[in-house]
């Protein structure tokens, strides 16, 4: 197995920091220190703090928007008389639920994402230019031809409430499986976690595409009445 490169090691090592303690509470030392590089490499490789962390969401979300894109192009693919929007959520539910639980460390783009989404700083315009704007722009396109009569606004909150609950869904279960042993929260189940996570993908796939397509299918009734 080759070994990590020092440019490797710093973004390891900055992913972790950042992800657990955010950007400001993280010193150029530290990284250094935890990738044990000089401190130095940091100003070398990435031309500072500021760099190193944009790097450092376009490793993680990168892999991300192109799962996305690609499941979203076989919706695209697909004749009229195919279920269009329902192979759209699943796609788009399936490919982010496998890339935030079953890709290493994917708990890390999930707290990096919402840290940037709650508080907009160094890494905004990576996250919404290179990362939520294509996968949107290609999402609206096919929710504009299959739900012509919702205005742009509309179709926004539906994406908004999709990803909503991919989200919530991702950090359950990361968060389920950092509890310690023989934690009890059976008042707090939220979601049945099935045997493993293959199964619990598939049956948040399946609770998310009903609810979803239900919701919508309200929505249009409501625009009708």
């Amino acid at each position: 197995m080759t070994e990590p490169t020092t440019k490797d090691r710093l973004l390891d090592a900055a992913e972790a920091l950042f992800a657990h303690k955010g950007y400001d509470a993280v010193s150029i030392r530290e990284i250094a220190g935890a990738a044990d590089v000089n401190l130095a490499a940091v100003n070398y490789h990435f031309q500072g703090k500021e760099n190193l962390y944009r790097e450092v969401l376009r490793r993680r979300l990168a892999p991300k928007r192109e799962k996305l894109l690609a499941a979203i192009a076989g919706v695209e693919a697909a004749g009229d008389d195919q279920p269009r929007l329902e192979m759209l959520v699943r796609a788009f539910v399936g490919a982010h639920l496998e890339d935030a639980l079953g890709r290493a460390h994917g708990q890390y783009g999930l707290h990096l994402m919402a840290r940037e989404m709650s508080e907009p700083r160094y890494g905004a315009s990576v996250l919404v230019r290179e990362f939520i704007g294509p996968v949107r722009a290609r999402i609206m396109k096919i929710l504009k031809e299959l739900m012509p009569d919702a205005d742009e606004a509309r179709l926004q909150m539906v994406i908004g409430s999709l990803v909503g609950q991919c989200i919530f869904f991702a950090m359950y279960w990361h968060n389920h499986q950092r509890r310690p042993d023989g934690f009890q929260d059976e008042g707090l189940m939220f979601a049945d976690l099935g045997d493993g996570l293959e199964t619990y993908i598939n049956n948040v796939i399946g609770h998310v595409t009903r609810f979803t397509l239900g919701g919508i299918g309200n929505i249009s009734e409501g625009d009708e009445a």
